[in-house]
């Protein structure tokens, strides 16, 4: 059984490097203007539901191994349970290589989007109110003077998804923009980065030998006249606006750059007239956003189910992400041992809350 546990998760390991590489196809896709397959977004929840197995399977081998080690149970019952746990190992682990093998006939590019504005899909927000109302002051007529608006916070915060609504928003009432485009960031990326992105939207061409500074000049063309709202997301490093060839927002042009980041000295750094800071969730709102994930109201008139409920929210600290993540886990989970066991992984990984 050590022997398959420990080929689980090499397996698992690999399949995961494969998804974080074909995140990274659809990422450039979607940068070029480009949507994602079925097939692909079909691959990747089979992946994710294959790691959840594999999570509580390690789990139960863990406490398998604990109550060994302790003799809570009889030889006889820990060989049945052995047996029962190899059946699951078995199967997942030929899931996970059926997956493996599936990933190389997977095709990530879906087409091209010639949309200058795209609504996206999002996450449910939770107790941002605030936080809505104050970015909606920023972009109307009389916050003109302040063309550069930084979001920051820790990641999981919901700093994402805040501004995701605030894209849809503006896509489904209305905008005083003559164009609105959205690029996701992360570390890997930068200024070229950028131009593809805005290329892309507003049906630029170049050629791929071209320069960053050719791409920037037409860029700038294109811009120059028009009043734009540029959304970057998840910034990592200082960007350099004029190499983009995006113009800088000022009181003439009215045009707007609004980013997501963690660092507030990387909103001081791109030049943020206004920095705003996105928090965990306060306990109430945590609940709210937990119980709607979960959708078993049900399963919490339980009392101890209800009551490793609150410790699960408590544990997450008003993390979004982890609430999203747990509530939606745990819908399936109807015994109080399952429930536990979610606390304890919780216990496990403390870093990841914080």
């Amino acid at each position: 059984l050590k022997q398959a546990i420990s080929d689980l998760e090499t397996a698992t390991g690999e399949l995961k490097a494969i998804r974080d590489d074909l995140n990274l196809r659809i990422q450039r896709d979607n940068l070029e203007g480009r949507s994602c397959t079925n097939r692909a977004r079909e691959w990747l929840s089979a992946v994710q539901a294959a790691e959840v197995r594999t999570e509580s399977i390690l789990g139960r081998f863990m406490r398998r191994e604990q109550r060994k080690r302790a003799r809570r149970r009889c030889l006889s019952c820990l060989g049945c349970a052995e047996y029962k746990l190899s059946k699951k190992v078995l199967g997942t682990l030929k899931s996970i290589n059926d997956l493996r093998q599936r990933s190389e006939d997977i095709e990530t590019d879906g087409g091209s989007i010639q949309e200058t504005s795209m609504e996206i899909p999002i996450k449910s927000v939770v107790g941002n109110t605030t936080m809505m109302e104050r970015v909606w002051e920023l972009l109307s007529k009389e916050e003109e003077e302040r063309g550069i608006i930084g979001i920051y916070g820790p990641g999981g915060v919901g700093k994402t998804t805040l501004m995701q609504s605030i894209n849809n928003e503006l896509i489904t009432k209305g905008h005083q923009y003559d164009v609105l485009i959205w690029v996701t960031m992360s570390r890997e990326f930068g200024e070229c980065t950028i131009q593809q992105a805005v290329g892309a939207r507003l049906g630029l061409s170049w050629d791929e030998k071209e320069t960053g500074e050719g791409r920037a000049f037409k860029i700038y063309r294109a811009l120059k006249q028009r009043r734009f709202l540029l959304l970057l997301d998840d910034v990592w490093e200082e960007i350099d606006l004029d190499k983009t060839g995006v113009p800088r927002p000022d009181r003439e042009n009215k045009c707007k750059v609004m980013f997501t980041t963690r660092s507030m000295a990387l909103c001081s750094k791109m030049g943020a007239e206004c920095k705003l800071r996105v928090d965990f969730l306060e306990k109430q709102y945590a609940w709210e956003l937990f119980c709607g994930k979960l959708g078993r109201r049900d399963l919490l008139e339980s009392p101890l189910i209800r009551r490793h409920a609150e410790t699960i929210v408590t544990k997450c600290g008003g993390l979004p992400l982890a609430l999203i993540t747990l509530g939606g886990a745990m819908a399936h989970r109807e015994t109080e041992e399952e429930w536990i066991h979610a606390s304890e992984v919780l216990n496990r990984f403390p870093a990841e809350m914080k």
